[in-house]
């Protein structure tokens, strides 16, 4: 017995198309050659999520639709330091009152009205350096 030993058939080819496919993934010991390309990263896409006074209790009654149409007047209020009006679905409106620029930041009250009745909520905003604001 010579210290010698055979695979079986079915073993073998497993092993082979193992092997296939790890070179077809382009890796080896020490990860993905330089000829495979990586995946790129998705960048997040459309407005961002609701923050801010409209993100707590005062927007959890509205739709996501009326939270975001809220939430985007919010921005446009506190870029612009005018008042600005919303109006979403149904008998859903509101407003932003955004008070001065104080050092890049401004407090804001947002009124909300549900069926007819006002609901406010305070809250302030600083302006990031790429632009956006930070609640």
């Amino acid at each position: 017995m010579g210290g010698h030993f055979t695979i079986p058939l079915c073993d073998a080819r497993r092993a082979a198309v193992a092997l296939a496919l790890l070179c077809m993934a382009g890796c080896g010991p020490s990860g993905p050659s330089p000829a495979v390309k990586q995946p790129a990263v998705a960048e997040p896409s459309g407005p961002p999520p609701p923050a801010g006074v409209i993100a707590g209790p005062l927007g959890a009654t509205l739709s996501d639709a009326d939270r975001q149409t809220a939430f985007n007047a919010q921005i446009d209020a506190l870029d612009s330091g005018q008042r600005k009006s919303w109006k979403g679905k149904g008998a859903v409106f509101g407003y932003i009152e955004p008070g001065a620029d104080v050092g890049g930041c401004r407090d804001y009250t947002h009124t909300v009205y549900l069926d007819g009745r006002p609901q406010s909520g305070k809250g302030n905003a600083c302006k990031q350096p790429n632009g956006g604001w930070k609640f």
